[in-house]
C-alpha cells in the first residue's frame, strides 16, 4: 500500500499499524516522529508520484483565482477586492466625475469629427464614396459587400480604402 522510497522527501516509515495508520520519521525536520491516520498517510505518502508509464506526464491545470461576491459580480484575481467592490458604488463625486468624463469624450469626438470634415474635401471622389460607405456601415458589412453596393471590385475598394486611411493619417497629423 505504501511506498518507502521517497527519494529526497526525507520521510521514512517507522511502523505500520493494523488500522492503516503509520508512524513516520521526518528527517528534514530534526528527525521528528509523526503518527498519521490511514487517510493522512495515503495523501502524504503518495507524494512520491510513481508514474505508471514512462511516457505519462503530470499535466498542469489552469486555475482561476477569480471570485464572485454575493451579488454575483466578478472580482478578478490580482486586485484589491474591496476596491473593486467600492468602485461600483455611486456617490455624488463619482456621478459628477462620470458625467465630466462623458462630456470630455463627447467634446473629443466632436473635435475629431470636425478634423475629419476638414479632411473630407481633400479626398478623391472614390475615396469619399468609400469613406461614406464605411461610416454608414451600421450592419457591419464586409468589404466585399460594401464594394458590391458601390459597384466596385473588392480589390478596387481595398485600394481606395488604403489610400483613404493613408491620406487621413497624413492630414490628421497636421491638424493636431
Amino acid at each position: 500500500m505504501f511506498n518507502n522510497l521517497f527519494g529526497n522527501a526525507g520521510i521514512k516509515i517507522i511502523f505500520k499499524h493494523k488500522d492503516g495508520s503509520v508512524e513516520v520519521c521526518l528527517e528534514n525536520m530534526d528527525k521528528q516522529i509523526v503518527t498519521l491516520t490511514a487517510d493522512q498517510a495515503e495523501v502524504v505518502l503518495d507524494l512520491n508520484h510513481d508514474q505508471y508509464n514512462a511516457d505519462h506526464k503530470n499535466t498542469r491545470r489552469k486555475v482561476s483565482l477569480d471570485a464572485y461576491d454575493p451579488n454575483n459580480k466578478l472580482i478578478s484575481a490580482g486586485g484589491d477586492p474591496l476596491q473593486q467592490l467600492t468602485a461600483e458604488v455611486k456617490t455624488p463625486e463619482t456621478i459628477y466625475l462620470d458625467k465630466f468624463d462623458e462630456q470630455e469624450r463627447l467634446s473629443k469626438r466632436e473635435a475629431d469629427h470636425q478634423k475629419l470634415m476638414a479632411i473630407y474635401p481633400k479626398l478623391t471622389k472614390p475615396q469619399q464614396l468609400v469613406y461614406d460607405a464605411l461610416t454608414n456601415n451600421e450592419e457591419r458589412l464586409k468589404d466585399k459587400e460594401l464594394a458590391a453596393q458601390l459597384n466596385m471590385s473588392v480589390q478596387n475598394f481595398s485600394n481606395h480604402k488604403q489610400a483613404l486611411f493613408k491620406k487621413i493619417k497624413k492630414f490628421w497629423s497636421k491638424l493636431v
